[in-house]
């Protein structure tokens, strides 16, 4: 009789999430996952008998699901109970760390994108443009130890070691990384770094340019949000995942700071409105923008070629430079050479997490 009664439950589910799914409107966009979702897909005759069609309609329906968040959580709650220790393409790690699941990298992509960045530091110093590239290992890498028994990584190590074989300029900071490794690092909801781990990061780019870095203790430190729940909690969706905490580092607060080309103009690269929303990491720096140009008060034009690693980091160059330079290339539809002889720039640096820069096509365009 259970056994029947489980049926008829399971049944009743199925029929009232088809027609909720008929009755309700498609989602574009899961603030949640931050991502798109997938869409109906068309119809071909190729599609029909290369079978793609089948696989889209199931990752549709999957991603339309009406409910879809909180099954998702219900699934990750049943998984850790079965002693599961990933999901959703996140680690389950120790001490409540969820990482982002890396388990290898697409070599002939790794090997485009460092071609990509040698051309443009050969082409930089013709100019006597300095140009240093700052390759960032990730939670997976630095907090190996907390990463479930025999799991699966990729070596992000080896990424470095190519990048200085092929001769780029590389400034390698495992080794400072891995001497703070027991400081909050590294977000336990999120694929990003903390403000803290850019700080020492930072630190070790100055030294390496010869500049000396303010002491840690000579920043203001300002608590922007102590309910930060990121990337890889949406992933999974766990009720029991710990908050994070976003802190901004700051010596002067104010800032001119001016969006792609200029249509957005404001006076701090903070951008408060995200707190109240799931992006909540798009407080520094105005989330993902093309070209972002921020005033300081040093000197020098610096531009950072990166990913949204940078937008964190960025905090601590915009009191060191005249002008502190971010381009995001996968928004970005410029040419590179002309934007550094156009604006004067005068130290380059490509920042990138490990992951994302040996898989990111549009790095390949940084030498155009």
């Amino acid at each position: 009789m259970r056994y029947k009664i489980l049926s008829v439950l399971f049944c009743l589910l199925i029929m009232v999430g088809a027609a909720l799914h008929l009755l309700l409107p498609d989602k574009y966009f899961s603030q949640q996952e931050k991502r798109t979702l997938k869409q109906f897909p068309g119809l071909s005759w190729s599609s029909v008998s290369a079978k793609s069609f089948e696989d889209d309609i199931e990752e549709y329906l999957a991603d339309q699901f009406p409910l879809r968040d909180c099954w998702v959580a219900v699934k990750t709650i049943a998984e850790r109970l079965s002693g599961k220790q990933e999901s959703g393409g996140v680690y389950f790690a120790d001490d409540g760390y969820l990482i982002e699941i890396h388990r290898s990298f697409d070599e002939a992509q790794l090997r485009q994108n460092i071609d990509a960045v040698k051309r443009l530091q050969d082409l930089m110093d013709e100019q006597g443009v300095s140009l240093r590239f700052l390759p960032v290992p990730t939670a997976g890498d630095i907090l190996r130890e907390k990463l479930p028994a025999f799991a699966p990584n990729a070596n992000q190590r080896a990424v470095i070691a190519l990048a200085k074989q092929q001769g780029l300029r590389v400034v390698d900071v495992t080794e400072t990384l891995d001497a703070h490794k027991d400081a909050y690092l590294f977000y336990k909801t999120d694929h990003h770094w903390t403000s803290l781990g850019a700080y020492y990061v930072w630190a070790e780019w100055m030294e390496d340019m010869g500049r000396t870095p303010a002491l840690l203790a000579e920043w203001t430190v300002e608590t922007l949000t102590d309910r930060f729940r990121g990337t890889t909690y949406a992933k999974v969706n766990d009720p029991f995942a710990a908050f994070d905490t976003i802190d901004a580092y700051y010596k002067t607060k104010t800032h001119r700071v001016a969006y792609n080309s200029g249509s957005y103009v404001t006076d701090s690269i903070y951008e408060d409105k995200f707190l109240d929303g799931a992006d909540q990491y798009g407080v520094f720096l105005n989330s993902n923008q093309a070209d972002t140009v921020v005033s300081g008060s040093g000197t020098g034009r610096l531009l950072i070629l990166k990913d949204s690693y940078a937008n964190c980091f960025a905090q601590f160059c915009v009191d060191d430079f005249q002008q502190t330079h971010l381009i995001d290339l996968r928004f970005f539809r410029g040419s590179i050479l002309d934007y550094i002889a156009e604006n004067g720039i005068t130290e380059v640096l490509v920042l990138y997490n490990i992951p994302n820069f040996a898989q990111d096509t549009a790095v390949s365009r940084c030498g155009n």
